[in-house]
Parts: C-alpha cells; sequence; structure tokens
C-alpha cells in the first residue's frame, strides 16, 4: 500500500504557525515578513516595502529578522508534531520553502525553544548585576553554533568600547539616520509596529541599544568596564551573502529563545555595523571567527519588560490566508 500525503495544515494550525512568526524579533519592530500557505508548503517572504534606508541600506537587517521568523516557524511546526523539511532560498521574494511532512512528535529542546517564543523579550536596559553561570553561556553558544554559525564572546573589550564610542558619536549627528530612527519610535500605538518610547533607555551604550540624539557618550574606559559586566556573544558568518544573513538570523533567535528559557533576557546591537568599516575593524581588532552579523546582550532583567506592539495576523497573508485567519 502506498502512504498516504501528509495532512494539509488546518485553520488552527495556520494559527499557531502565524502567530509563532509574528512574535519573531525584527529591526525596529519593523515585522518584514509574510506567509504564504498552500496545502503543505509554508513559503516565508520578506516585506521588501519595509525599508530603512539610513539603518539598513542593504537589507541585511531584514534578511536577519526573517531568520529569526523562520527559525519560530520551523519550532511551531515541529510542535504541531509535524515534521518538515527547510529550503531555505535566495530569491528576492522568498527567502525560505517549509514542507511538511508526516507527524512526528517535537524534541524536548524543539518544544522547550517553542515555548519561550512567546516569553521572548527586548530588554533595552541594564540588567540585573551578576555574571550568568558558565554553564548557561555555553548552551547558548552551542544552540547558535549548532546551525553552522560561529557564535563568540568579544575579547579585547577595550577596543570594542573604542569602536561602540566612535560608531555612537556618528550616529548621534547623523540627521537622515535620527529622522528615520524618531518615526519608528513615534507611531507604535497606532500601526503595530516599531519600538515603544517606554521599552528604550535613556543610559549609554550598550544598555541603549539604539542611539539617539540624547543618548551619552561615556569615556572609552567607562564604556569597557560596562562591556566587562556585560555579558555579550557576537553571531558571525563564513561570508556575507544573502543566505548566510538568513542562517544568521535563525541562529540568533536560537540563541535567544534559549536564553529565555533559562529565565534571561536580551537584546540586539546592529547599528554600528552598517558604518563603512566597521565590520572589518571588529575581525580584525576583536579576533572574531568570521564576518559579524549582530552583538546578542544577555543577562536577567533588573525591572521586567513589556512585549512589544504586532501588526494583525491578517496582514501575515499578503495572499489571503488560505482557509487560515480572519
Amino acid at each position: 500500500m502506498t502512504a498516504a500525503a501528509p495532512a494539509a495544515l488546518t485553520r488552527e494550525q495556520i494559527g499557531v504557525l502565524a502567530r509563532a512568526v509574528s512574535r519573531a524579533p525584527s529591526v525596529h519592530n519593523s515585522q518584514p515578513w509574510q506567509l504564504h500557505v498552500r496545502g503543505t508548503e509554508v513559503d516565508l517572504l520578506q516585506r521588501r516595502t519595509v525599508e530603512l534606508r539610513r539603518h539598513d541600506p542593504f537589507g541585511r537587517d531584514r534578511l536577519l529578522s526573517c531568520g529569526a521568523a523562520l527559525t519560530n516557524l520551523e519550532l511551531a511546526v515541529r510542535a504541531l508534531g509535524r515534521d518538515c523539511h527547510v529550503d531555505r532560498r535566495d530569491g528576492e521574494d522568498v527567502v525560505a520553502a517549509v514542507t511538511i511532512g508526516r507527524p512526528k512528535a517535537a524534541s524536548p529542546r524543539d518544544y522547550t525553544l517553542f515555548q519561550a517564543i512567546g516569553r521572548r523579550r527586548s530588554h533595552r536596559r541594564a540588567f540585573h548585576h551578576g555574571r550568568v553561570p558558565q554553564g548557561v553561556h555555553a548552551a547558548l553558544v552551542a544552540a547558535g553554533e549548532a546551525t553552522g554559525v560561529h557564535v563568540a564572546a568579544p575579547a579585547h573589550l577595550e577596543k570594542l568600547a573604542e569602536l561602540l564610542g566612535f560608531a555612537t558619536r556618528v550616529l548621534r549627528e547623523d540627521r537622515g539616520y535620527q529622522r528615520e530612527l524618531a518615526m519608528w519610535t513615534a507611531h507604535t500605538t497606532v500601526t503595530g509596529d516599531g519600538v515603544p518610547e517606554e521599552a528604550l533607555s535613556s543610559e549609554a551604550l550598550p544598555v541603549a541599544g539604539l542611539v539617539r540624539p540624547d543618548t551619552p557618550v561615556p569615556d572609552d574606559a567607562v564604556l569597557a568596564e560596562r562591556l566587562a559586566v556585560e555579558n555579550l556573544l557576537v553571531v558571525c558568518t563564513d561570508g556575507d551573502t544573502r543566505a548566510e544573513h538568513l542562517a544568521a538570523g535563525a541562529a540568533l533567535q536560537r540563541v535567544w529563545l534559549t536564553a529565555t528559557a533559562k529565565a534571561l533576557v536580551g537584546s540586539i546591537i546592529t547599528q554600528p555595523l552598517h558604518l563603512t568599516g566597521f565590520r572589518a575593524r571588529l575581525v580584525s581588532e576583536l579576533a572574531l571567527p568570521g564576518v559579524p552579523q549582530a552583538i546578542f546582550r544577555f543577562g536577567y532583567p533588573a525591572v521586567p519588560a513589556a512585549p512589544s506592539p504586532r501588526l494583525p495576523l491578517g496582514e501575515l497573508f499578503p495572499d489571503g490566508p488560505s482557509g487560515g485567519l480572519r
């Protein structure tokens, strides 16, 4: 007898996938992704209409964001008790295709990460003082490197402080960048995207994360001292292709969800990486194992972080939800 073909997704199952994708982190909380569902095939598309010309002129952070959404999508499929195959694409719109297979129980690790999706928060404030245990730190590194990227703790923090201080001064004075950033921090209650003002910090890097005109610039030595009490990881890839940007985002989300499952919070720093020559300097000064795509800071929360706003789920489906959501 011929085995029955895998069953198509139900409306309720499509809802599970949509909610998981919608909770992925994204550049400026722009949520630059959409889904196309057809039977047992799910395409993840990037919303190319989401443009941050000053922050992300080449769309690198947009693909990192889509990579994080892809991790959530895969975990959601597996949490539904289905096997799946992920095919990362290098196309303009479809960045990955997920083929859903027959019933298969999720591994305990994948189910734990799936459960962490709704609890993950961007924590753009100071952490509770205290280092993360080495075993927990190693688990985060392993979660990212299992996907084939490099995850490294930065060495030579005095050099990192010098570079971040320089980047802060440049970004503070970039009027075009500041106008764009202001747009993404001023309308969140109306549109469901962007970064709420209450989620931002008036402190200096690395706490501030997003550099605004009034972000303080500490002395390099002071910044180095602050970096020394942070927990930092740099996600790196061998090259700098679109496929590697997507892979870096997927790995970064596995790192972040692993942190969430261990009662940690985190935030991402990418804006300095877009300055001309900055990433090359990081590689040479910090002895990194590849091209840096993002810096992840994490720790135990000193204060709780609220969830970021989200677009209506219906906006995830450019051609309609194919029997899914209304």
